[in-house]
């Protein structure tokens, strides 16, 4: 049997000394990894498989709303419930963290994100420091779809 079989995934932050493969597997994944600094790093989780780093999530926090961004899983573990465990992990943080909305941009995801409640509105729906992230400023291009799902019941 492999050991791999039989490990459990979690997720926690970032633990120092993880930043540089935290960052390797994002932008391993297509994802703008240059612009994470170790600062954003620290509203970070990871999704760990035994000792691996696979899977990585960011939140940038602007009072009640929330951005999400580089949600990235290592290609050999797509399709085992990774990326839902990252989002549900992220949501939960938020929710600590007394985040009331969560906002993000996707150009190959959306069907994903609506599975987890968020709903498509227009960018310039996006409260103003959100638009100002360099996600909506520089990094996504105008045709990635802009998310929001509330955290507030």
């Amino acid at each position: 049997m492999d050991l791999d079989d039989i490990l459990v995934v979690t997720v926690s932050g970032v633990r120092t000394g993880e930043e540089d493969e935290a960052r390797a597997l994002i932008g391993g994944c297509g994802l703008d990894a240059e612009g994470v600094t170790d600062e954003m790093l620290r509203d970070f989780l990871l999704a760990r498989k035994g000792s691996g780093i696979i899977g990585a999530v960011g939140l940038e926090f602007y009072g009640p709303d929330v951005l999400l961004r580089s949600l990235a899983v290592a290609e050999i573990r797509r399709g085992q419930g990774v990326a839902k465990l990252l989002a549900a992990s992220a949501e939960k943080y938020a929710r600590s963290r007394k985040a009331a909305t969560v906002y993000l941009l996707t150009e190959t995801a959306d069907g994903f994100f609506a599975g987890q409640g968020f709903e498509r509105i227009d960018r310039d729906k996006a409260p103003e420091k959100i638009r100002a992230t360099a996600e909506f400023s520089r990094i996504c291009p105008d045709s990635a779809v802009c998310m929001r799902k509330s955290l507030v019941s």
